[in-house]
């Protein structure tokens, strides 16, 4: 099945029984644990941003190869959030409306489910790679070399960040780097060009950046933010300008109107 045939809510439908299929249903709390994290929720932005990333350039990918990749950044993503939960990080104790996982299972047991979770996506990256081949595996290339940069850019927000330029450095690698990962392994999955990976990265360098602004402007009581720094209107009119820019670069695209939708989508969501 090719993945210009499935549209996107059956996409995400394979994608979440893939993800069940992956964590598996084993009694042991870390099982449970990732269960907890993963599946109970979540807007399922990355593998969205897979899915758009394999269709952008005209071309074409097996389905099976897209979700596999939309797994992997989907567990990444929530390995990422119940780390950044923990009290040594931004110490919640909620999220999505209940208690985090360390808050669920203990904190050993956070730091373990997060483990687990980081672990259980290269396992499907390797899984991929050896099934799908060489393309396949420069793609999950591409999500490793993104997970990467998340990290750094999380080791950068607790250094904190003194101006605006700071602030833009950080968030293009803690919440941009994934958003634009997902979005060139899709497009290499579907055997783009150079030229193509590196206009759609950046295109989605862009909305990764604009998302983690509408998300600031959501945060009321986040004092760590380049919202606190500038103030409300600059930072709208930052996150339009960030819009703006990525629509502009997909202007041309086979699904052009499809990915700006996405990105004009992403700038006004709500938690």
């Amino acid at each position: 099945m090719k993945i210009s045939s499935i549209n996107k809510t059956e996409f995400l439908a394979m994608v979440e029984q893939s993800l069940k299929n992956a964590i598996g249903y084993g009694n042991f709390v870390i099982d449970e644990g990732m269960r907890y994290a993963t599946l109970d929720g979540g807007k399922r932005v990355r593998p969205l941003c897979v899915y758009y990333g394999a269709r952008a350039t005209g071309r074409d990918a097996e389905a099976d190869e897209v979700v596999c990749l939309a797994v992997a950044i989907e567990l990444i993503h929530n390995y990422s959030l119940v780390h950044d939960d923990l009290p040594a990080m931004d110490n919640d104790d909620y999220r999505r409306g209940k208690l985090s996982v360390h808050k669920k299972f203990g904190h050993a047991n956070g730091i373990l489910i997060g483990d687990q979770l980081l672990t259980l996506a290269s396992c499907v990256l390797l899984d991929g790679a050896r099934a799908y081949g060489s393309h396949f595996a420069r793609a999950a290339q591409e999500i490793t070399i993104a997970a990467k940069r998340m990290v750094q850019g999380q080791a950068i927000d607790l250094c904190g960040c003194q101006s605006e330029e700071d602030y833009l450095d950080m968030y293009s690698q803690k919440t941009a780097a994934l958003i634009a990962g997902a979005f060139t392994a899709g497009a290499i999955c579907a055997e783009a060009d150079y030229e193509q990976v590196e206009k759609i990265g950046e295109y989605a360098e862009n909305i990764g950046i604009a998302f983690q602004l509408a998300d600031d402007l959501l945060d009321e009581g986040n004092e760590n933010s380049v919202v606190t720094l500038i103030g409300e209107e600059a930072a709208k009119d930052l996150l339009l300008q960030k819009t703006e820019k990525a629509c502009a670069i997909v202007r041309e695209y086979f699904v052009g109107e499809e990915l700006s939708a996405f990105a004009k989508a992403l700038a006004v969501r709500e938690k």
